[in-house]
């Protein structure tokens, strides 16, 4: 966490960010933290190795988000809960989670239902520029990566981001079979458009809301896509 040099990704952005993803095991972290939250920007544990005690500091300071839940996070253990552990245990914490059926297990999108409101999950693609592309070779931040069967991954064999589009995660986290297709809808539209502090213009149906509308098919299919109320896709 650095002040000086997120400021100049801020100003070289527009004031565009959002949401930033830290490692609360960094030194500084509270100073950061409280810069962040001062500019309402999201302060989300992500990309973290952290204890649990050092996990429940920053939440205790101000993070109140969490990227890509189970992922890139130090893991649950009985006696060292980690970042997993504190996550279960603070209902409060808005999570965002992968569901291509390669990140996380169904088993563990249950255990994080029965820990938080529907409200407080987010769908997200963690999708890389391979998303809807054949398979083959493709790059990551300078790092090559093979998509094959579905999977995308640097050399080394780790997972680089997905290829998962939202309404595929619609799909699966549906095919979980704890979810209605209501909550598994509000998790991928409302609650990021209200965790991001725009659902006075998109997330719903209603007049005066930015017309960025799907129409699907009984399979969940997408038939046409609107954007700002321009068809911009019609199957």
């Amino acid at each position: 966490p650095g002040i000086e040099e997120f400021s100049e990704l801020q100003e070289a952005s527009g004031n565009l960010i959002k949401i930033v993803t830290m490692a609360p095991e960094i030194s500084d972290t509270e100073k950061f933290i409280n810069y962040l939250i001062e500019n309402e920007i999201i302060a989300s544990i992500g990309h973290s190795d952290a204890t649990y005690k050092q996990s429940q500091n920053s939440i205790n300071h101000g993070i109140s988000h969490v990227t890509h839940m189970f992922n890139a996070m130090s893991g649950f253990d009985h006696r060292e809960p980690g970042v997993v552990g504190s996550v279960l245990s603070s209902s409060q914490l808005t999570v965002e989670v992968i569901v291509d059926n390669i990140h996380v297990h169904n088993a563990a999108i249950q255990i994080l239902s029965l820990t938080r409101k529907d409200e407080n999950v987010v769908l997200i693609t963690d999708s890389m520029r391979a998303a809807d592309m054949p398979e083959g070779v493709y790059t990551l931040g300078g790092q090559e990566v093979s998509v094959i069967k579905g999977e995308a991954r640097l050399k080394d064999g780790t997972l680089a981001g997905s290829i998962l589009t939202m309404d595929k995660a619609v799909r699966n986290i549906l095919s979980c079979g704890k979810k209605t297709l209501l909550e598994a809808v509000q998790m991928a539209t409302y609650n990021p458009a209200k965790r991001l502090g725009i659902e006075n213009k998109k997330g719903i149906i209603k007049p005066e809301m930015d017309a960025d509308l799907l129409v699907v098919n009984k399979d969940l299919g997408v038939e046409l896509t609107m954007i700002g109320g321009n068809i911009v896709y019609n199957k």
